[in-house]
């Protein structure tokens, strides 16, 4: 059984504005509903849990009745680990996505759930176009862009292995990095993410989101 866990939970505090950047709609749809439909919809997708902020739980629960929803934690990993303990029992695998990237495609879900059946986790990566250095404020240092890559998300992982990393008191900016560190044996592939797949983080963002959408 496959869960998906989509993390609505962030206030969008440096997207500005009174509304969590999630549920502003575009084109008459929040920007939540186009992943949740996306995960609805997909054939390999059981069931699909939102972690949302407290003063929005009823707001979701109404517009997405199919959904379980369930409250967010204090930090991004703390609203994981609520999302994946309200799973299903029956739950093997866990694809944790962010509600700020309403471009995930069907075929990105089916390459990473492909992926994990020999593998402990699973995600999308870019390679970066631009030219990359280390710098720490007094020298720089280069760095070859060929060894490094963008995350994206889904990030899937069997059930078990990204439980105990979220236990852990290890902290991460994403479920990637968490397990990489609290799980160092853990077996990790990644597949081809997308261009599209961006994450909705500044006003920016926002117009280009809307602008493909037309």
């Amino acid at each position: 059984m496959n869960s998906a866990v989509i993390v609505a939970g962030g206030s969008s505090t440096r997207f500005g504005g009174d509304i969590p950047k999630q549920f502003i709609q575009i084109n008459g749809r929040e920007i939540l509903d186009y992943s949740v439909s996306t995960f609805s919809a997909h054939s390999l997708i059981d069931e699909v849990v939102i972690v949302c902020h407290k003063n929005w739980m009823d707001h979701v629960s109404t517009n997405y009745p199919d959904c379980n929803v369930i409250e967010g934690g204090g930090r991004r990993q703390d609203s994981s680990l609520n999302g994946v303990n309200a799973v299903s029992n029956k739950a093997e695998n866990v694809l944790i996505h962010d509600a700020a990237r309403p471009l995930v495609t069907g075929q990105i879900i089916t390459e990473c759930l492909s992926a994990l059946k020999d593998a402990d986790g699973s995600a999308p990566i870019l390679e970066p176009s631009n030219s990359l250095v280390k710098w720490d404020g007094k020298s720089a240092i280069f760095v070859d862009r060929s060894e490094i890559h963008f995350m994206q998300t889904p990030q899937c992982f069997k059930k078990d292995i990204i439980t105990d990393a979220l236990k852990s008191n290890i902290t991460a900016t994403d479920e990637v990095g968490l397990v990489l560190r609290a799980c160092p044996d853990a077996k990790l592939k990644f597949v081809c993410g997308s261009h599209s797949n961006i994450k909705i983080t500044t006003p920016l963002d926002i117009n280009y989101f809307s602008n493909i959408q037309e």
